[in-house]
């Protein structure tokens, strides 16, 4: 798909569109040549990183328009590819918000591995990544980051396929939505991988965390969500949460949700979780 084409779609914010414009026009040759190895490397050492923000925003934008090919090459419609990168947009808006600059973080750089990959999918409002399972345990990554049971790990042993869900900042999670994007999803991965068994959703997310849930009402779009799930692990690590409640953490606290509220009582209602949905 042609460049400007492409910028269109993502429908970037005016002010982040110009910079990419003038950052591509005065150095399209050098932009090329950092897109050539952009995600190079392993461990997540991607020389795209190395850059300054509103380069490695303007190389994303670039490589957006050769990843639309190899998304149509599976039979991804339009629709679906472009709500995926638009990923892209979100990010470059929370980033301008938050520093003043026009750009994308190191963190933006490595998540979007999943697009170069062809490997996450926008279903209305959630993100879906065909993947494999994974308990993060002293048995898998040694430490006991969270504790699993034998049983569910027996009915659900790590490898299998599985269908990874994430939650974009912002994303409206109301019960009919949500029901929507995982009836949708379960269509999409029959008809694009077809050969792929998939045995569960999964989600590790600090919206599932059991000691928060709890303290919500019944009402609540982030209780209704998790209790979508059956949660399989919890830990009491809060930097997800922190960064989703406070995202500008420089600026003066405000309890102006009730979420804040909670995370300001007590940090330690704030956690993270694991849950899954068989399928």
């Amino acid at each position: 798909m042609d460049y400007h084409e492409m910028l269109s779609h993502l429908q970037y914010e005016d002010v982040i569109e110009k910079a990419i414009q003038r950052k591509r026009k005065k150095d399209y040759p050098v932009i090329k040549r950092i897109a050539e190895k952009a995600y190079w490397g392993a461990d997540f050492h991607f020389p795209l990183c190395n850059h300054q923000p509103l380069t490695r925003l303007t190389v994303l934008t670039h490589l957006l328009s050769q990843k639309y090919t190899e998304y149509k090459r599976l039979g991804i419609s339009d629709d679906i590819i472009f709500e995926t990168f638009r990923d892209v947009s979100l990010r470059a808006a929370f980033f301008y918000r938050k520093t003043g600059k026009v750009g994308l973080s190191k963190d933006d750089v490595i998540w979007f591995r999943h697009i170069m990959n062809v490997n996450l999918f926008k279903i209305g409002v959630l993100q879906f990544q065909p993947f494999q399972m994974i308990y993060l345990d002293k048995e898998t990554i040694g430490e006991d980051y969270m504790q699993f049971s034998k049983t569910v790990k027996e009915e659900l042993p790590s490898g299998v396929p599985v269908i990874n869900c994430h939650i974009q900042r912002n994303s409206d999670i109301c019960p009919d939505l949500v029901e929507e994007a995982f009836e949708k999803a379960k269509q999409f991965f029959a008809e694009h991988f077809p050969t792929v068994n998939y045995q569960a959703f999964l989600c590790y997310s600090w919206l599932l965390y059991p000691p928060m849930i709890e303290k919500l009402p019944e009402y609540s779009k982030i209780r209704k969500f998790a209790e979508r799930f059956e949660i399989i692990g919890q830990c009491s690590d809060s930097e997800q949460a922190m960064e989703n409640l406070f995202e500008n953490r420089k600026a003066k606290i405000s309890k102006s949700t009730f979420l804040q509220r909670i995370a300001l009582e007590d940090k330690e209602n704030l956690g993270f979780g694991c849950g899954i949905i068989r399928i």
